[in-house]
């Protein structure tokens, strides 16, 4: 106190041989300089949140922030590493300091209402055990069987308001090119363009609706003096609107239409409606299967043989759709589609398609894919297959 006193006075006798100012004056003068950065620097360090904590089972720590869990993977922004994914295996503790809502595999989440069986709060994982700091008291729930954690602001923006048009939408683009100019000059480009809307926009919500929109083109071209020009041009296109009655099964309508130049085909066009089974999903897979009752109406470019045609079918579509998620960012798709013809048994389709998609950058990656494209029964002087590999450049939708 001694010492205070005398830094003061020291204070008070220099303030007054340079000012002239009373001591008073050269008080408040020293409050001002001093206090507002002791009183922002102590409002800062009560407004920065402090960081959650993870700890991996062989005790590395990190800190940063909790974004997700889903599937048995927890997605951490670390301050230092970025965006990590940690399977529950080789997660030893976790601390938040902020309220998630934490839902148990089979728990059904229901909107516009309270979920009670939903826990809420604080979350901290030690070993196997996962305990809620809920407004309640703590809940204790077993590690295996958390399905997915979501931040308490998402969870009741998604079950209290209702979603955006804009929101939703996941898909992909793709677009590759081959280019050789000698002798013979060649020309490919290939794209496609895959579009779903789900609604609600989170896996955790039961699904409703969902609408899925896909494109693809193949065209490519081979010149040389004096021959003939050799073309390629592949064109398809389908939307399909899925309205569920329970998490798994849904009514769908759907249409398609596909250009196979290199089959003699000038234009398909698919209308149909059946049901769809949603047999696995989970964040890494996901496996739908499809029956249909349609209309298919095939026409078919004039050749040196015959006229244009065009047949007119009443039949059925069984198909599949396939999604895997694999290790360091690869992405598996596969699509296949029978489609009997009832009335004319010999006009028969089927098509086939699977590619990969491994991540480059970001959002960018690298596809590669095949499409095996089979009419029973074309025109004369073409195939009955029709058999793409493609390659191309690929953004993923955020």
């Amino acid at each position: 106190m001694t010492y205070i006193m005398r830094l003061f006075q020291s204070f008070d006798y220099f303030f007054n041989a340079f000012t002239g100012l009373p001591r008073a004056a050269a008080y408040i003068l020293l409050a001002t300089c001093l206090l507002p950065k002791n009183v922002a620097r102590a409002a800062d360090t009560a407004a920065k949140p402090q960081p959650d904590l993870l700890v991996f089972a062989n005790g590395d720590k990190l800190t940063g922030k909790l974004d997700h869990e889903a599937g048995g993977v927890v997605f951490f922004a670390s301050d230092n590493a970025g965006m990590v994914q940690v399977p529950w295996a080789k997660l030893r503790e976790l601390h938040t300091q902020k309220p998630f809502a934490v839902i148990e595999n089979g728990i059904l989440v229901h909107r516009k209402k309270s979920n009670l069986d939903v826990p809420v709060g604080n979350i901290a994982i030690d070993g196997d055990t996962l305990t809620v700091d809920t407004a309640q008291g703590p809940q204790q729930v077993p590690v295996k069987n958390v399905e997915y954690l979501v931040d308490q602001a998402t969870f009741v923006k998604n079950v209290q308001h209702s979603q955006k048009l804009t929101q939703g939408i996941t898909g992909s683009i793709t677009a590759g090119a081959s280019l050789v100019y000698s002798t013979q000059n060649s020309e490919s480009v290939n794209s496609a363009v895959t579009l779903a809307r789900g609604v609600p926009a989170v896996a955790w919500l039961p699904a409703r609706e969902r609408t899925l929109l896909n494109f693809s083109n193949s065209y490519g071209r081979i010149t040389e003096p004096g021959t003939p020009t050799v073309k390629t041009n592949i064109l398809h296109g389908g939307l399909e609107e899925d309205e569920y009655f329970s998490p798994r099964f849904y009514v769908l309508e759907q249409s398609m239409f596909d250009h196979n130049f290199s089959q003699g085909l000038d234009l398909q066009q698919l209308y149909g409606v059946g049901l769809g089974y949603t047999v696995l999903k989970s964040p890494q897979q996901e496996l739908d299967v499809t029956a249909v009752v349609d209309y298919t109406k095939q026409q078919f470019a004039a050749t040196v043989t015959g006229p244009a045609t065009s047949i007119n079918l009443i039949g059925s579509s069984f198909g599949d759709t396939y999604m895997r998620k694999f290790n360091k960012s690869i992405v598996f798709n596969e699509a296949a589609v029978f489609n009997p013809a009832w009335n004319t048994p010999a006009d028969y389709t089927a098509n086939i398609s699977a590619d990969a998609t491994i991540s480059v950058f970001k959002n960018f990656g690298f596809t590669i894919g095949a499409i095996d494209s089979y009419l029973n029964d074309p025109p004369a002087g073409f195939k009955a297959n029709s058999v793409q590999f493609t390659t191309g450049l690929t953004y993923t939708l955020p």
